[in-house]
Order: structure tokens, then sequence, then C-alpha cells
């Protein structure tokens, strides 16, 4: 499993098409912020078995850090995250930069009150994104960085992830 977060306007969808085709993976897309407590937690257990996939956001970081700037926080419960994280995904951070909201691409699932909410609150996210990847990620990129040689580190951490560390 790749995860591919960061925030919206990073780059991350087309980092991650990229990624699935060199890779031979599929994509799951971001299916945007929670419809309700239940609802997404639905969606990180039906994530769970999706082992050879290329995320484009999980749930279970999004709404950690997109929680801390909605009025409904963070509705994961801690036992998912955990099972999340036990599974050892390459994360990899898309960082903006000072790239803003300009060119963002509206998704029919960005509502009115997330890009409110991102708009409002662009600096703070940013931070926190970035605070969540010095702590977690295995890899930050930035649009144009060499994806070549990001593909043969996401490689090399597979091997070691799955305990085939030859040197």
């Amino acid at each position: 499993m790749i995860v591919i977060e960061g925030m919206d306007n990073s780059g991350k969808s087309t980092l991650a098409v990229f990624l699935a085709n060199a890779l031979n993976r599929m994509v799951q897309e971001s299916e945007g912020p929670p419809l309700s407590d239940e609802e997404i937690n639905e969606r990180v257990d039906r994530y769970y078995d999706l082992k050879d996939t290329v995320f484009v956001r999980h749930p279970v970081i999004s709404n950690s850090i997109y929680g801390q700037v909605r009025s409904e926080g963070d509705p994961i419960t801690p036992g998912r995250a955990d099972l999340f994280y036990e599974q050892k995904p390459i994360l990899i951070y898309c960082d903006a930069g000072l790239r803003g909201l300009g060119s963002h691409v509206v998704k029919d699932h960005d509502t009115p009150q997330h890009l409110l909410d991102i708009t409002n609150n662009y600096n703070k996210l940013l931070y926190l994104y970035r605070q969540w990847a010095a702590e977690r990620a295995h890899m930050i990129y930035r649009i144009g960085d060499d994806r070549d040689a990001l593909i043969d580190t996401v490689i090399f951490l597979e091997a070691r992830l799955n305990g085939a560390d030859n040197g």
C-alpha cells in the first residue's frame, strides 16, 4: 500500500497516476470529507484490504489533520488508526509549499464547507501536514522532483518494509 498525502493542489493525483502506471497498481482517489462518522469508519475498513493500491489520501491521515480545523473533529476511531499504521504503508508527503489553492482542481466531493475550511486554514493545515510528515512520512515530494528516483525509493522501501533487507 502506498499513500500519498498533502494539501489540496500539491500534485497528489498526478503523482499517484504516475506511480500506479510505473508499478502496475490501481489508484484509489480520495472520496472526500466524511459523510458521517459511520461512513468514514466503514471507508477505512473497506480500504484495509486494498494492498496493491496507490491512495490519493487515506482517511486515517487526512481526517486526523483536517479534523483539527473542522467543527466535527476527527471521526476515525483510534483502533482503526492503529491497524492502518501496523500495515506499514509507504507514506509519501506532497509538499505544496507556497503554491496556495490558485490552481486547485475542484472535485465533485469538495463541498463548499471543505473549500472554505482549506481556504481559511491553509497555513495551519500546511503546518499540520508538515508536522505529520516529519513524524510519519517516508518521503517528501514536491512538484518537479525526479519521479524516477522516487520510484526507485518506493521499490527499495517496499523491500525493506516487507523484510527483504539485502543490504
